[in-house]
């Protein structure tokens, strides 16, 4: 029999969850809403890396879109059906996203903290935008290229027979970037800042989102002053999770740890003390978590720099991709593909509908888990012998890596569902479950 707690919840909106941890009954709510935040190193270095993420991006879109638009049809039984046929196999189509941009640079050039120019210490370059907006992805393309990104038109190739008719070319070009932006506009986006500081850019950009700031903001080494709150307006929203996208070929100088200090702790804790979850997605240096060895280094990028962005990943249930490899011919170095990472990016969003992480470590046995009151079971999980393919039935499965519970096929909740999962924390609080 489940507690008579449960009956005093009620839910309102679409896929819109609640979580209980056991430990002290506290609750957090998780739904289908993702405010993305793309942190983006703007420094000299960045030229092709800059022109990969412009040229994929519809790799990311697509993952998150359907040619049957940005929002399911429930008008009939019928629609009801086709759209959890769709659910199960594009759940990212029924995210609730929108896309803000800002870059690593902290520094600001203005005499004052409140006078910073769009894209430094975390104001974003541009209003963010809105899953379903018309040209999304050309709209994002042109805050990157046009307004983030820093181009030196001395290494810029040309493309003389390249016209505006033409559409995404396989190589951006000083050309394609005339179509885009403008002729000559882009040539005037400044230069960032070689103290690259994603984290607490995507900090500021927190600080500058929400009507009340926690104290983590106003720490005296940081760029924001209290008449900056709501400067990023309407980009932090009440429900749901913040996905922080860190684009950069060097590691992390934030100002609030000391050089030489690799634990973001921190800032883990300062973003923390936001009212939603907050996870990151890194694309950077590559480096051997295991070994510490740098591959392909632009630049004398010191280990403990990369170190906090491969933690500030792990520890929010994030990813780590790296930002260039050794080519398969040669040992030179070239950009990874970035329509893999932005694929993973998707796929990390659209996971955010099925996989709610838990705020203690459980003890696995005990984990309980209902949907719309009724139980759900652990998903059986088989391996063909002779494939190694891997078949995951319908239920569920916790993976300690996220420290969440993943929903699989007919199980995963729909619209409207209530999702009530229980366990007994590892630290042993309390002693007994509610059933």
């Amino acid at each position: 029999m489940r507690p008579a707690l449960l009956a005093l919840i009620t839910l309102t909106g679409c896929n819109r969850y609640i979580l209980f941890n056991q430990a002290g009954y506290e609750q957090a709510s998780f739904s289908n809403v993702a405010d993305v935040l793309f942190i983006v190193d703007n420094s000299a270095s960045m030229l092709e890396e800059t022109s990969d993420l412009g040229l994929n991006f519809n790799t990311f879109i697509d993952t998150l879109t359907s040619a049957q638009g940005a929002a399911p049809v429930t008008e009939t039984l019928t629609d009801a059906v086709g759209n959890y046929v769709v659910y199960t196999q594009e759940r990212g189509r029924f995210l609730d996203y929108q896309l803000g941009i800002t870059t690593t640079s902290v520094d600001f050039s203005g005499q004052t903290p409140d006078a910073v120019d769009p894209g430094e210490a975390g104001l974003l370059i541009a209003p963010p935008l809105q899953k379903g907006d018309d040209g999304l992805a050309d709209a994002f393309r042109y805050d990157l290229l046009c307004q983030a990104g820093y181009w030196n038109a001395g290494q810029v190739p040309d493309d003389p027979a390249y016209t505006c008719d033409q559409g995404t070319p396989s190589v951006i070009s000083k050309q394609y970037l005339d179509c885009v932006c403008g002729v000559g506009a882009w040539e005037d986006n400044p230069q960032g800042s070689g103290a690259e500081e994603p984290i607490e850019a995507a900090l500021m950009a927190l600080c500058r989102s929400v009507d009340d700031p926690p104290e983590a903001c106003f720490e005296a080494t940081s760029p924001f002053a209290g008449s900056e709150a709501q400067q990023n307006e309407g980009f932090f929203r009440a429900e749901g999770s913040v996905v922080v996208v860190i684009v950069t070929d060097e590691g992390d100088n934030s100002r609030r740890m000391p050089q030489g200090e690799q634990d973001p702790a921190e800032y883990l804790e300062a973003f923390a003390s936001f009212p939603k979850p907050v996870k990151f997605a890194v694309i950077g240096p590559a480096m051997d978590p295991e070994t510490k060895a740098l591959t392909c280094p632009s630049t004398a990028i010191p280990t403990w720099s990369v170190d906090r962005l491969q933690t500030v990943a792990s520890a929010t249930g994030g990813f780590y991709r790296p930002i260039v490899e050794e080519a398969a011919s040669d040992a030179s170095c070239v950009p990874t593909r970035f329509s893999d990472h932005l694929a993973d990016l998707g796929d990390l969003l659209a996971n955010l509908v099925t996989a709610f992480q838990l705020q203690s470590i459980p003890d696995v046995t005990t984990i309980r888990v209902w949907v719309d009151g009724e139980e759900v079971g652990a998903s059986l999980v088989t391996t063909d012998e002779e494939s190694g393919t891997t078949t995951t039935g319908d239920g569920w499965t916790y993976d300690s890596a996220q420290n969440a519970i993943v929903f699989w096929g007919a199980a995963i909740p729909g619209y409207n569902a209530d999702v009530d999962i229980f366990y007994r924390p590892l630290d042993g609080k309390p002693r007994e479950l509610p059933f």
